[in-house]
C-alpha cells in the first residue's frame, strides 16, 4: 500500500465532498432526504474512483486504503466542519456515505488471472 496515495486521495476525497455539500447548501437543497442520499452515494462514486487510482492488489491494503480514507475524514470533519455544523456528526448521511466509501477500496481489488499462477 502506498502511504501517500492513502492520505492523499483521503484528502482529496475530503476536499471533493466539502465541495459538494457546499454547492448544495449555497442552492439551499441541502438538508432534504434526496440531497443527503445523493451526498452519500456520490461519497461512495467518488471513493470508488480514487480506489481505482490506488489499485490496491490485495485486502490487505484495501483495508489499508479505506481506514486511511475513514480517518483523514474524520479528523478533517473534526477539524473543519464541526465549525459550520457542530452537529455535523449526528447526520445519518454522513455515516453512510463513509460507510460506502470504506467499502469501494475492496471493489477495486483486482483478481489474479487464473492460468497465472505456478501449476502443479
Amino acid at each position: 500500500m502506498n502511504w501517500k496515495k492513502a492520505v492523499g486521495f483521503g484528502m482529496l476525497l475530503w476536499i471533493f465532498m466539502f465541495v459538494v455539500v457546499s454547492i448544495f447548501i449555497a442552492f439551499k437543497i441541502y438538508g432534504f432526504v434526496w440531497t443527503e442520499a445523493a451526498t452519500a452515494i456520490i461519497a461512495g462514486i467518488i471513493s470508488f474512483i480514487l480506489a481505482g487510482y490506488a489499485k490496491p492488489k490485495t485486502y490487505g491494503a484495501a483495508a489499508g486504503y479505506a481506514a486511511s480514507w475513514l480517518i483523514v475524514g474524520l479528523i478533517l470533519d473534526f477539524l473543519v466542519t464541526t465549525r459550520f455544523n457542530p452537529n455535523f456528526f449526528i447526520s445519518w448521511s454522513l455515516w453512510l456515505g463513509y460507510g460506502l466509501a470504506f467499502i469501494a477500496p475492496f471493489l477495486q481489488v483486482r483478481k489474479s488471472q487464473a492460468g497465472s499462477g505456478s501449476r502443479v
